[in-house]
């Protein structure tokens, strides 16, 4: 079989390749691994951090700068020019496919609200956007095939000339004409690549993501002769989860407050998640307790994390003395709990938070509250991840390059495969961000004969 352009993978990054490579006129085929499209773009929050749009119109400048910030000032800054030049036109592109924004909000490192929400009136935001892009590449006439794990990518003389897979009928080659787009994700669910990679203590890092992010693209890549960036420094937690369910839990940003087992608060709740999992790894038994109100657990339902990450075990109590008593059979101390949460309630109540000088729910929005309006909630948590930010290296038209800095021609990758644009840190909403922005150049460059 012989198509102009192959993509691996149905996440976001993927399926806006395929959509601008059919648009560019060529026959798109895409490779999904799994029964289901839609990747780890399907289970997140999907904020996309973008600038100029009409409901943000912070410069390019004003972003580039608090993305250059946010990635301690080590990352590849053309990757960080590039995202920032194609946002004002993705921010378009998505609107033109009926992916719709309606407001905007500031986290951590952002100087303006620049991560932008979607409703989640009709889905949880990132099953929305994967699925309206698929329904686009199917009615450009992309092919999307699932349960087609991609195995390797072929070279045909000095270029990459297709890909082999595994599907229900076997093995299978496609003859790609004009190039291939590794869109595969990362590799949370391979614990051989976390423990060559990540630091010591990683592999306790629980997986948040899709079933197929096992890595596949980043070997394929390498088995090329890929060069790789920022592997360990990538390989970090995002995201308070339950360990019972494996579900993440972020009512911190709905004003919950984390407690150690000794009932002690560790850091600023408010602050960016991959800094509060890093905190919380440091704990005794690397594990905490969310506490809220029952007015915090309601505002938690209404935002879209609230809608994305459920499912987590919640204990409940009618009063603090009566939560205190639950943790401590989840291994809390009751007393260091109960003391913990009065600690935080008067200093509220007093000149604020002088502990770690909280100031707002998330970074620089939401009024704080105290902890008292029965019921009473705990959920107990470990550090998850959403994603690692190291892969594949690629240049500015997401051509992957080999270990000698060379493009490998015909060989494109756009997503979490790739390395280079976080660097050593990373800003909410630019991870789905990065995936539909370079996914854009990734699949108008492949289709590029």
């Amino acid at each position: 079989m012989t198509t102009d352009v192959v993509i691996i993978g149905s996440g976001a990054a993927g399926m806006i390749a395929a959509v601008e490579a059919a648009d560019a006129g060529s026959s798109v085929l895409v490779l999904e691994s799994e029964e289901q499209t839609g990747g780890s773009t399907r289970l997140s929050g999907a904020y996309v951090t973008l600038c100029e749009t009409a409901l943000e119109p912070g410069s390019r400048e004003e972003l580039y700068e608090d993305l250059i910030h946010s990635h301690h000032d080590d990352c590849q800054e053309d990757l960080t020019r590039l995202y920032v030049n194609e946002a004002p036109g993705t921010f378009l592109r998505l609107e033109q496919l009926g992916i719709r924004f309606v407001r905007t909000f500031r986290f951590a490192h952002m100087s303006r609200p620049w991560a932008h929400e979607l409703s989640g009136d009709e889905m949880a935001g990132g099953a929305e956007i994967v699925t309206k892009l698929e329904g686009a590449a199917r009615e450009r006439g992309v092919r999307i095939e699932t349960g087609a794990r991609a195995r390797r990518i072929l070279m045909e003389g000095s270029r990459v000339g297709g890909v082999e897979y595994e599907s229900a009928s076997g093995i299978r080659r496609i003859r790609a004409a004009a190039g291939v787009v590794i869109a595969t994700g990362g590799f949370t669910r391979s614990p051989e690549l976390i423990r060559n990679f990540g630091r010591p203590g990683s592999e306790g890092i629980l997986p948040l993501t899709g079933q197929g992010s096992r890595g596949d693209g980043l070997l394929m890549g390498i088995g090329l002769g890929a060069g790789i960036s920022y592997m360990t420094l990538g390989v970090a937690p995002t995201a308070p989860s339950d360990p019972e369910t494996g579900k993440g839990a972020m009512v911190l940003y709905a004003g919950a407050i984390a407690l150690n087992r000794n009932g002690q608060r560790f850091c600023r709740e408010s602050d960016l998640y991959i800094d509060t999992c890093w905190a919380l790894l440091s704990q005794p038994g690397a594990v905490c307790a969310q506490v809220y109100d029952s007015r915090m657990k309601a505002d938690y339902s209404g935002t879209m994390m609230g809608k994305v990450l459920t499912g987590f075990r919640e204990l409940e109590a009618p009063t603090i003395e009566g939560l205190a008593q639950t943790l401590a059979a989840e291994g809390f101390d009751t007393e260091g709990v109960r003391a913990g949460i009065e600690r935080y309630n008067a200093q509220l109540a007093g000149g604020g938070d002088l502990d770690f000088g909280r100031t707002h729910t998330v970074g620089d929005a939401g009024a704080l509250l105290p902890i008292s309006e029965a019921p009473f909630y705990a959920v107990i948590c470990r550090a998850g991840t959403t994603h690692f930010n190291g892969g594949l290296t690629v240049d500015t038209s997401m051509n992957v390059r080999n270990v000698f800095g060379e493009p490998i021609q015909g060989l494109y990758a756009a997503g979490e495969v790739t390395g280079g644009f976080h660097g050593a840190g990373y800003m909410s909403g630019t991870f789905v961000g990065m995936a539909l922005i370079f996914g854009r150049v990734a699949g108008r460059c492949a289709s590029r004969r």
